[in-house]
């Protein structure tokens, strides 16, 4: 695999930016995201601030970030939430089973949500959602994330329907679709 650049649309602009190539081939490269509810009868879910120097800067946001390889679905998503808000996961909603049908090789059968964005353009980005519930005070990760704090449904749903700049397109759609919006 070998980056090259091409322009994407931030949500706001036009932007020039490294994807993972093969050959001519831009991929698609798999992240997961996390809606985090406080408890389990959703009573509340965390949004935070994007913090990275981009121009999304200052959006709402839910945690978010890459798949890496040899991570099962579960353990990618509790350590994007935990280096991004110090949450520690104790319960994911459709986190699924392994199975193992041939010696050696593995599968996941989850039931998440999935968020594309840039599908229309040169760099589409797969997003893996899951609903989650954490235990902790969610922290800051200065240069990463702002000003996490719980929120209740109807605030999320007001601020969608109002506001729907005010976060970022994953955020947006990913929350949009898990509040039948």
């Amino acid at each position: 695999m070998s980056p090259g650049w091409v322009t994407v649309w931030s949500g706001r602009e036009w932007v020039e930016a490294p994807v993972a190539s093969m050959g001519e081939e831009t991929l698609v490269v798999p992240n997961v995201a996390a809606i985090v509810l406080r408890d389990a009868a959703g009573s509340a879910l965390l949004l935070q601030r994007r913090d990275k120097p981009e121009v999304v800067r200052g959006l709402f946001e839910i945690p978010t970030g890459r798949w890496r390889a040899g991570e099962t679905p579960g353990g990618a998503l509790r350590r994007e939430v935990a280096e991004e808000t110090g949450l520690e996961v104790r319960f994911i909603r459709g986190e699924g089973r392994r199975r193992e049908v041939h010696p050696r090789w593995p599968v996941w059968e989850v039931e998440p949500a999935a968020v594309v964005v840039g599908a229309e353009g040169a760099y589409p980005a797969l997003l893996v959602v899951f609903v989650c519930v954490a235990d902790g005070e969610p922290r800051s990760l200065p240069g990463e994330t702002a000003d996490p704090g719980w929120y209740s449904t109807d605030e999320v749903r007001a601020m969608l329907r109002d506001s729907p700049r005010e976060f970022t397109a994953v955020a947006q759609a990913a929350l949009a679709a898990w509040l039948g919006m």
